[in-house]
């Protein structure tokens, strides 16, 4: 998909939801179909600066990309679960999806989601401890609506 596809679907996204609510901690990251949140620390797990990144693939796929969990936060002896659920942070549903595991301070994946459909629905990303997994260490609400920015058409 070329950039400007990219730029034109973010701005139908953002079209499509201004009614809606959202966090106002959503921005763009200067990518055309690219929008990141903020994961806040769960408790007092001494976690900050952690954010996840959503990116347009195509209309049925979205990357999701969590990053700043630093070697010097809790790590918990491994990599660090990463999982989609469906409800919020604090009443949480099933896992949709199993992200990959934050290595180093990195988890990338690919789902078969459509990021309209990430923006409309009602999920969650959490990071976990990988020898306690269970607890959950940071954790960001999907936004229910895509930012707007001076480069939208």
């Amino acid at each position: 998909m070329t950039t400007r596809s990219k730029a034109l679907v973010l701005f139908l996204i953002t079209f499509l939801l201004a009614a809606c609510g959202g966090s106002n901690d959503v921005e763009t990251t200067g990518e055309p179909g690219e929008m990141a949140f903020p994961l806040d620390e769960v408790g007092d797990a001494g976690v900050a600066g952690v954010r996840a990144t959503l990116s347009y693939e195509t209309p049925e796929k979205t990357t999701i990309v969590v990053d700043g969990l630093d070697e010097g936060e809790p790590a918990g002896g491994g990599a660090n679960p990463v999982v989609l659920r469906s409800g919020t942070c604090d009443e949480p549903k099933n896992v949709v999806f199993k992200l990959e595991p934050l290595r180093g301070a990195t988890s990338e994946t690919t789902v078969d989601l459509a990021l309209t459909a990430l923006l409309n629905g009602d999920y969650h990303i959490e990071i976990g401890l990988p020898s306690n997994r269970p607890d959950v260490i940071a954790c960001g609400e999907v936004p229910d609506e895509a930012p707007i920015t001076d480069d939208d058409p």
